[in-house]
């Protein structure tokens, strides 16, 4: 008689005929459970006295690098738990340490790991060895590898693909090239590649046939044939929806990006797949056919599992831009049935400013000075409430429709701070695959807070008597009509390792979208990321952008006489912070000028406020002479026409995937096109950086090195609560050289923020 011991469940009832059998099982279990913690002791203590792994070597390996190979074994070598925590290891907390030790069957098996891994990529011939060296009670293992020639593709043919596909084309396009190893992964990945194609031109049921030959008269010699099997067209047939409840049947089919009787086409069952995710309206989402086609038509079965259609979501993050900020939102995804979504949210940013402004770690967020008014525009909360509702196959399909209203406060530090009230109407078109083409119009009503109109209005419009600022105060109105064209094939939304990413976009503003100021605005970016090596990213990004005002830039205010137009703050041209040249502060790059403390020239008594007329708004002043530090003025940018931004970054692995460094080399310019603009040169800015991949996105910490000089800016000043401009003793705008980077630590601008540089 055979007796079971189930763990982890005891019967209560006993029966009457299995006598004994039930006390000699729980003896035995008792038994068994006195000698298992033995055993694991005993288990432990063994695999303690196995030698550690000092260090971990490859050698011979030139097709492949170190951590290629070593992810494909199981051996690793000792070291510390965290990349932070490294100095910690130096000084000799052991606690901080990361012991490996040499399983004896494992270095064994990983030899053949090894073999398998060469022989996988075409490298048939390949030898490995081991050495091992033991120095007291740690080891070193070396992997001794003669990789060999490897097997090369001589010739790749493809059969029975006439009047199917374009084979020159297809050939052009496969991971598999003749000339290259004889990888079966690449293999694999062009018959996929193959099936792919056939299955988005209708041929539903293709299959792609694989024969590989290995010539004893060319033993170094692969040739490939890959033979298509199309099958038959195939449309599609009927469409059953199923697990719908509060989503109608008739809204998912909507959505979807094909109909019966349409060409079978296996991209757009997974683009619908991806669509109806998007929506956030169902926790599972599966697209599946029969298995066999009737009459040349396939029926398609989506099996839909629905989500909670409300939602409500908190946030809170720290950046040196904006310092503490919080954000809350409440969705309703099927907002009156028909799957419409309705958002509320909420925004309250540049919190602690108050006492943190330009201090770590709010070293970019607010302004440190002793003018009251700048405090009290800067260093004050920002906010922003938002309600967003969103129509799907909005006159099509590929058509969706979004309406907004808004109002915000706004702060750029040492630009501006408006309050901003307004909405936008938004059509998108998907007129391809992750390539959306969106139409704007949104109509905002705008008004600085009085320390930004007197800079923005005296300096950058060259409007400085009070009573011609009030009459621009009477144009608040900005009403643009945009376009703009998306592209995204970059493998991931946070953290891309391969593709790329590029964004178009045009705008325009006149009396005839209703508008009080007139230009027209035009921009672009594209991002590229490639593998390099095992795990590392080398990403690019190139971004340009000008903005012009169309006559006198306001419509209906001859604000411009030196006839070049005058463009609204809101849409200049802005660079540096920590996703442009991070070598400088948010928006500190390009044209600027120095807002300097009255008290502080007038008390070296070179300088008078007596000199300075009820209504000239300039005041004859040398700043230099009169002893201004660079510390002691505030730069403050006006933006300019033109901008050119392009970066450069390598980012690696420093700790498993928890941690990524990164290494970059930033390079821009903002200028105008006036011959004061043209001071503004180049700025390029190499440095390092760091990543915590956290579930939200990349926790980042970049440090950019300024590498210029100083620079000679135009000297403003508030006086008696008139913004007044110096000027040098012929009359002319004082220049200032300013130079706060007095030695290598000031030259370090760290910035933190949410998400990668791009």
């Amino acid at each position: 008689m055979k007796s079971y011991v189930r763990l982890g469940h005891v019967r209560s009832k006993t029966h009457p005929h299995l006598g004994a059998a039930p006390f000699i099982a729980i003896l035995v279990a008792c038994v068994v459970g006195l000698l298992v913690p033995g055993a694991a002791r005993g288990q432990t203590a063994a695999r303690d006295s196995l030698p550690v792994v000092k260090r971990l070597n490859f050698e011979g390996n030139a097709a492949f690098s170190d951590d290629d190979i070593e992810r494909a074994i199981v051996t690793r070598q000792s070291g510390c738990k965290s990349f932070l925590l490294s100095p910690l290891c130096w000084v000799g907390f052991g606690a901080f340490k990361r012991t490996e030790r040499l399983e004896p069957r494992e270095l064994r098996t990983d030899v053949l790991r090894i073999q398998i891994f060469y022989f996988r990529r075409g490298y048939r011939r390949v030898a490995v060895d081991t050495s091992v060296v033991r120095a007291g009670g740690s080891i070193d293992v070396t992997f001794l590898i003669t990789e060999g020639p490897p097997i090369q593709v001589r010739q790749i043919e493809l059969v029975d693909f006439a009047g199917v596909l374009d084979s020159a084309s297809a050939l052009a396009d496969l991971p598999l090239k003749a000339g290259n190893p004889f990888s079966e992964l690449d293999l694999t990945a062009s018959r996929e590649a193959l099936e792919r194609q056939l299955k988005n031109t209708g041929y539903a049921l293709a299959q792609v046939l694989v024969q590989a030959s290995l010539p004893t008269s060319d033993s170094l010699g692969a040739y490939v044939v890959l033979r298509g099997v199309p099958g038959p067209i195939v449309k599609i047939g009927k469409i059953e929806v199923a697990g719908a409840d509060d989503v109608s049947e008739d809204d998912v089919l909507r959505i979807l990006t094909f109909r019966s009787g349409e060409i079978y086409r296996e991209d757009e069952i997974i683009r619908s797949q991806r669509t109806l995710y998007s929506m956030a309206l169902f926790d599972f989402v599966d697209i599946s056919q029969s298995i066999e086609p009737s009459d040349s038509l396939i029926d398609i079965k989506v099996q839909v599992s629905e989500a909670d259609a409300k939602s409500v979501r908190f946030g809170f993050g720290l950046t040196t831009a904006e310092c503490f900020e919080v954000e809350a939102g409440w969705t309703h995804r099927n907002f009156f049935g028909n799957t419409r979504s309705l958002t509320l949210s909420g925004r309250l940013g540049n919190l602690g400013t108050q006492k943190l402004a330009q201090r770590f770690p709010c070293n970019q967020a607010g302004v440190d000075t002793e003018i009251e008014e700048a405090r009290d525009a800067f260093n004050t909360p920002t906010w922003q409430l938002r309600a967003d509702f969103q129509q799907p196959w909005f006159l099509g399909t590929e058509n969706w429709l979004r309406l907004g209203v808004f109002g915000a406060r706004q702060s750029l530090p040492t630009i501006y701070a408006t309050r901003t009230y307004g909405g936008d109407i938004t059509v998108t078109r998907q007129i391809a695959p992750a390539t959306p083409l969106a139409f704007t119009y949104q109509p905002t009503w705008n008004t600085f807070d009085n320390i930004s109109k007197k800079i923005l209005f005296c300096v950058d419009l060259g409007v400085c008597q009070p009573e011609d600022i009030a009459q621009l105060e009477d144009s608040p109105l900005l009403a643009w009509v945009g376009a703009s064209l998306s592209r995204a094939r970059a493998d991931a939304v946070l953290n891309p390792t391969e593709g790329y990413r590029f964004t178009i976009e045009a705008e325009t503003a006149s009396r005839f979208t209703g508008s009080d100021w007139a230009y027209y605005r035009t921009q672009g970016e594209i991002s590229w990321y490639r593998r390099v090596g095992s795990a590392s990213v080398l990403a690019l990004r190139l971004r340009g952008g000008l903005v012009r005002p169309i006559g006198s830039g306001i419509e209906g205010v001859d604000a411009d006489p030196g006839g070049e137009g005058v463009t609204n703050p809101l849409k200049r041209q802005y660079a540096g912070g920590a996703s442009t040249v991070r070598s400088y502060g948010q928006n500190l790059l390009g044209p600027k000028v120095l807002l300097a403390d009255a008290e502080s020239l007038v008390a070296d008594s070179v300088c008078s406020t007596a000199d300075v007329a009820a209504r000239s708004a300039r005041w004859a002043c040398d700043p230099t002479a009169a002893g201004l530090s660079s510390n002691d003025a505030v730069p403050r940018p006006v933006g300019g026409q033109n901008a050119v931004i392009a970066n450069l970054e390598l980012r690696f692995p420093i700790s498993g995937e928890v941690f990524q460094g990164a290494t970059f080399l930033d390079l821009g310019r903002v200028w105008t096109d006036s011959p004061a603009g043209s001071r503004f040169g180049w700025a390029w800015a190499p440095g390092l950086g760091i990543r915590y991949m956290s579930p939200v996105g990349p926790l980042r910490l970049d440090v950019g090195y300024y590498t210029g000089g100083s620079e000679e800016l135009v000297v403003v000043s508030d006086v008696d609560g008139q913004i007044v401009l110096l000027e040098d003793s012929n009359g002319m705008p004082a220049l200032f050289d300013y130079d706060p980077y007095s030695d290598f630590l000031s030259r370090l601008q760290f910035h933190i923020s949410i998400g990668q540089a791009f």
